[in-house]
């Protein structure tokens, strides 16, 4: 099975293009977990993630839990403090360690712009940002995730989303 480029996870934090070969596995990835979907395996079982969010109702932050769920990783909702949510926001040393020591990742879900960038600075696990919004990058490949003249549907965003989480975590 080909696996993702070294630098996927950073690129995918700095909404940067994703390169042929990169989307090709994803592709690939997202609709062999479409076509097992009866039979999710526990691709996941034991990962942690932290799901760093300023609301835990939204939208976003339900399709990222279920998907990353059925994958069978453990996903933690951490309400974001109210210095998160300043325009330069700090992380602690001590906070930052905590959260690479708990985690295998994170996901900001509705935090302020550059600080995921700063948390992937001060910690050694992958840091995404944003991973289940609709505009993130990398749903420009949903066409070629639906069937063949299909227009993606809710499976298909799934489906991309944890083939993401596979490949960034495995």
């Amino acid at each position: 099975m080909r696996s993702v480029s070294p630098t996927f996870t950073r690129r995918l934090l700095d909404s940067a293009a994703i390169d042929a070969a990169d989307a090709q596995v994803l592709v690939d990835t997202a609709r062999a977990l479409k076509r097992g979907a009866g039979a999710e395996t526990p691709r996941l079982r034991g990962k942690n993630i932290a799901l760093l969010c300023a609301h835990v109702e939204g939208d976003d932050v339900r399709r990222f839990d279920a998907a990353a769920s059925a994958l069978g990783a453990r996903v933690s909702h951490i309400n974001a403090t109210p210095a998160w949510l300043r325009d330069d926001p700090p992380m602690g040393a001590p906070t930052a360690r905590l959260l690479e020591n708990l985690y295998d990742a994170v996901d900001c879900e509705e935090l302020p712009a550059g600080f995921a960038q700063r948390l992937q600075a001060q910690l050694g696990v992958p840091v995404f940002d944003g991973l289940a919004r609709d505009t993130h990058a990398v749903f420009g490949l949903l066409p070629r995730v639906a069937l063949r003249g299909a227009a993606p549907d809710e499976d298909d965003r799934r489906a991309l989303l944890q083939a993401l989480l596979v490949r960034s975590l495995s």
